[in-house]
């Protein structure tokens, strides 16, 4: 597991099944597109483009549903829940469309969007 400095001003806090992964209050990732999931989240918010309060809401609405059965197995539920909330959050305020998010997975899955370092 890796942990990804952030400052607490980023997001609010989130207690009880909404709040991410922690060690010593910094996030903690079990795979790379765990902390590219949250950072996504994380940058679009900051920068302005929604509030955070409606990403909360999603990732609730995923939270109550439960284990959803598609879950890949490299993921964590919790992660996952977290990409679905953040998913429906592009399509539904228009950021992004579902076949754009397609195609993208898809591009990550190819390694056309392999990080540089």
């Amino acid at each position: 597991m890796t942990t990804c400095p952030t400052t607490t001003t980023a997001i609010p806090e989130m207690d009880g099944a909404l709040a991410y992964p922690r060690s010593n209050g910094e996030p903690v990732f079990a795979a790379p597109w765990q902390s590219r999931a949250f950072g996504m989240v994380v940058d679009l918010h900051k920068s302005g483009r929604f509030p955070w309060d409606e990403f909360k809401e999603r990732l609730i609405q995923e939270i109550r549903a439960g284990r959803p059965t598609d879950v890949p197995t490299d993921a964590s539920e919790y992660y996952y829940q977290w990409v679905q909330a953040f998913s429906r959050l592009l399509v539904e305020t228009g950021l992004l469309r579902e076949s754009e998010i397609a195609a993208r997975e898809q591009e990550f899955q190819n390694g056309v969007r392999q990080e540089v370092y």
